[in-house]
């Protein structure tokens, strides 16, 4: 009984929202220089924060549609009134707080298969914590041209990293992969 009394004393010390966690880091996070021009409106943007063993986060833009699955930038960037909602320089320079690996794969698509991403992310229920990557991976999977995405249960930012990759890289490359600063990956 003891020690149940410890661990239910323990679990409700933690922080009730994301907002309220402790921030590790015990420097600022540097300062980005980020030169990402906006998604077109018929570009998929895959941005993938890996600056952790595996990854930290990952998020889509379909056009100016963003999908934050299982993330808190929404919520966060809400609270404040002045907010005229998501860009993607914003919701980069809000993934900086973890460090400045951040990729972004880019890709122009035909009207069809925009429009099939869009509905796919209108139709997304809430992602649980730890399966944004996968969210985002089967978002893609199996849509032109991301016809060699295959859908999955579960993966990491990095992972994915691994699977977008060959679509941006060589002579076949289909898209490309950019840094904060807009440079090649």
């Amino acid at each position: 009984m003891k020690s149940g009394l410890i661990l239910f004393f323990l679990l409700g010390m933690g922080p009730l929202h994301a907002q309220e966690a402790p921030n590790w880091n015990r420097e600022p996070p540097p300062e980005a220089d980020i030169r990402l021009v906006e998604p077109a409106p018929d570009e998929v943007v895959i941005v993938l924060n890996v600056n952790a063993i595996g990854g930290n986060h990952a998020g889509l833009f379909a056009g100016n549609v963003l999908i934050d699955p299982a993330g808190s930038y929404l919520g966060v960037r809400g609270q404040d009134k002045r907010w005229k909602g998501p860009t993607l320089k914003d919701y980069a320079r809000y993934q900086t707080i973890d460090g400045l690996k951040i990729r972004f794969y880019r890709f122009r698509l035909k009207p069809h298969a925009f429009a099939a991403i869009v509905q796919r992310i209108r139709e997304a229920g809430s992602t649980p914590p730890l399966f944004c990557a996968s969210a985002v991976q089967n978002l893609l999977a199996s849509l032109e041209p991301f016809d060699t995405i295959k859908r999955v249960g579960w993966t990491t930012p990095t992972a994915l990293t691994r699977v977008l990759d060959p679509l941006t890289q060589g002579e076949g490359a289909i898209g490309e992969c950019q840094k904060l600063d807009a440079s090649p990956c």
